[in-house]
């Protein structure tokens, strides 16, 4: 009895969020509308001013004449199957998280300035938002496994041509995060807000294009939110605790040429690094992680074809003491429901892996299709896939899953 309730507490403390995404807890560009048939590549030269907008800034400068504005928005189906064998909760069960459907909204904006006498300077902005969750409450013997984290993003930026070559581009993030645990009793929902920034380079050769970015680490503390046990302990307030939870900060590089096919032939690839062990929160069960992405556009009349593939290795971290007390997110106790405060020990931060940070895929393929119905307008769709995988988190719980999206958006320039 005393482990089920210290897990059913944990479970419900520690919301994912990375359940629904591609990467880690990120989706990065793979949710743009036309960017997401080519896997979200896009460092070093974008299809969209979307891709520059959510991405790399400096790519900005691609849009210097006038104004286009993207509307659109990308369905999101991951599947995560979970077996625990009952060792950790007291009974043995298997099913799938309910938490299966989310829509990740695209608005962006790219702006010459050339009007005011500023031909190379070209501001952006923009709203998405990436969200995800589990929900195991219909299984019996899971204890009720649930939880949900959404978090709007604003960005706002500009770049600028420094040389016939070489741009710059800076964007701010405002990260407006909600989270929210499922022990009514002893938790509520809670919603902050945090800052990032991302500093960006292209260097163009005409032909070939190279990009860089780097961007820095999204915290947003989720204060009072969780009971922990009675004790009037820092950080949080009487009874209860604060949690601060970051983003990890980027480090990308890419590269694009469109020599093939007289031009009409575009390929990116793109290397971004996720640093998830500097990570506050997610440091205490994922692992640091390498995404590699690769896509292509053919351009035939007023038509564009796209494919792309990408892989990054599973985010979890390998849990080397299940028997130690490890805790997430610097808390090592948890207040227990009835009162009391009960241990995170590894094995249950494992049990938190496998029912809430199981997004293990590791190969996900797209494609995708654009097609110019006016001179101003033009429609982009993709669709992408990341096959079944299968992993053993501990050796009490067995994960599969999977996870398909389909997008569409519309993209107006004038000029």
């Amino acid at each position: 009895m005393k482990n089920k309730i210290l897990v059913a507490a944990i479970t419900a403390l520690f919301i994912p969020v990375a359940q629904a995404t591609t990467y880690g807890t990120d989706v990065n560009n793979s949710s743009m509308p036309a960017t997401g048939g080519m896997a979200g590549a896009s460092v070093a030269r974008t299809v969209e001013g979307a891709a520059a907008v959510f991405g790399n800034p400096a790519n900005l400068t691609q849009y210097k004449e006038g104004t286009t504005f993207t509307f659109g928005a990308t369905f999101l189906d991951p599947k995560i199957k979970v077996d625990h064998d009952g060792s950790t909760t007291g009974t043995a069960w298997s099913g799938s998280s309910n938490a299966d459907k989310y829509l990740i909204p695209t608005i962006a904006v790219t702006q010459g300035m050339g009007g005011l006498g500023l031909e190379n300077l070209v501001l952006g902005l923009g709203l998405s938002a990436t969200g995800a969750g589990s929900d195991f409450r219909d299984v019996p013997g899971s204890l009720g496994a649930n939880g949900e984290v959404i978090i709007f993003m604003a960005n706002v930026g500009a770049a600028y041509q420094v040389t016939d070559n070489l741009s710059l581009g800076f964007m701010g993030t405002i990260g407006n995060g909600y989270a929210q645990a499922s022990l009514n009793s002893d938790s509520s929902s809670a919603h902050n807000y945090g800052l990032r920034a991302t500093l960006g380079a292209t260097y163009d050769m005409g032909a070939t294009s190279f990009g860089a970015y780097y961007r820095s680490p999204l915290k947003i503390t989720y204060e009072d939110y969780i009971s922990n046990g009675g004790v009037a302990t820092s950080p949080g307030k009487d009874t209860f605790w604060s949690d601060a939870w970051q983003q990890p900060q980027e480090f990308a590089v890419g590269i694009a040429n469109n020599s093939l096919m007289g031009g009409d032939l575009q390929i990116n690839a793109d290397i971004i690094h996720k640093d998830y062990s500097s990570a506050d929160f997610y440091k205490d069960f994922f692992r640091d992680q390498t995404v590699f992405a690769l896509g292509a556009q053919l351009t035939t009349g007023k038509a564009q074809w796209r494919l792309g593939y990408s892989h990054a290795r599973s985010p979890l971290k390998d849990i080397k003491n299940p028997a130690a007390l490890i805790g997430i997110g610097n808390n090592f106790t948890i207040g227990a429901p009835g009162g009391g405060q009960i241990p995170v020990s590894g094995t249950v931060v494992q049990y938190f892996q496998a029912t809430n940070a199981g997004a293990i895929w590791e190969d996900s393929f797209t494609a995708g299709f654009g097609y110019q119905l006016l001179p101003m307008l033009r429609v982009d769709t993709h669709a992408a896939f990341a096959p079944s995988e299968k992993d053993n988190v501990g050796p009490a719980n067995k994960v599969e899953a999977s996870n398909w999206q389909v997008g569409v958006g519309f993209t107006w320039a004038f000029k």
